[in-house]
This record gives C-alpha cells, sequence and structure tokens, in this order.
C-alpha cells in the first residue's frame, strides 16, 4: 500500500466569496455578509429624488410660487392627525406627490387590515394623552 499525499488546505483564512467590482473593501466575514448593493440605497432614496427633480423643474418653468405651494400643501396634509389607534391611508398626500397612480407591493402586501397587530382603543389614547 501506498501513503496517501496530505494535500494542503487551500481556503484562504478570510471569507472572500467573490473577486469583482462590487465586492467590499473590508476583510471580515460580518462586513462582507451585510454588504448592501448600492442600488438598494438608489431605490430607498428614488422618492425623495424624483420629488427634488419634479420641483426643479415646476421652478423653471412656472416660478418658484408653485413648488412652494405644493411644498406647504405637503407639510400641511402631514400634520393632519387621527386617533392613534386609527390607521390612515394618506390618500390626499399620494394624490399630491403622484403615489396614487401606481400600484406597488406595498398596495397589496402587508396592508393595516392584514397587520396582527391588534390594540385596544382605550389604552393606546391614553398612552399617547400621558395618562398612564
Amino acid at each position: 500500500m501506498e501513503s496517501s499525499i496530505k494535500v494542503p488546505s487551500s481556503m484562504p483564512e478570510n471569507f472572500k466569496p467573490f473577486e469583482g467590482h462590487l465586492e467590499p473593501l473590508d476583510e471580515t466575514c460580518s462586513a462582507q455578509i451585510a454588504f448592501d448593493h448600492p442600488i438598494k440605497q438608489s431605490e430607498l432614496k428614488y422618492d425623495l429624488h424624483k420629488h427634488n427633480l419634479n420641483m426643479q423643474i415646476l421652478r423653471n418653468q412656472e416660478g418658484l410660487a408653485a413648488p412652494l405651494k405644493i411644498t406647504m400643501e405637503l407639510q400641511s396634509v402631514n400634520k393632519v392627525g387621527r386617533l392613534p389607534f386609527l390607521p390612515s391611508s394618506n390618500a390626499l398626500r399620494d394624490s399630491l406627490t403622484g403615489r396614487d397612480e401606481r400600484i406597488e407591493f406595498s398596495d397589496f402586501l402587508n396592508t393595516e387590515e392584514n397587520s396582527e397587530l391588534m390594540r385596544q382603543p382605550h389604552a393606546v389614547v391614553e398612552k399617547s394623552l400621558g395618562l398612564l
């Protein structure tokens, strides 16, 4: 019988699954697993960027009054309150921003009526008023 040949391990000490331009600069395993793709950050800021761009275009075409009016309307709509235990549909804000014309995942997934969180109205109002 021949003796077996020992092959040295070629595994690197640090976890490095791919070599490419999207590779994180940190060499630790946890940093590479928790790496966020740059498109994710872009998608999170999409609505804000689109709103700012629309306001800039509106300012160039109509003047300063039109974007100021829309901004004041959005701020006043955001201040409208409901009782703390009632979910808000934000229909007026959606119509001002144009979101009412889009259908997204959040429109039919994870809606308030399908939420598993059920709170007692009296307890929620008392807590929001600081009576507890």
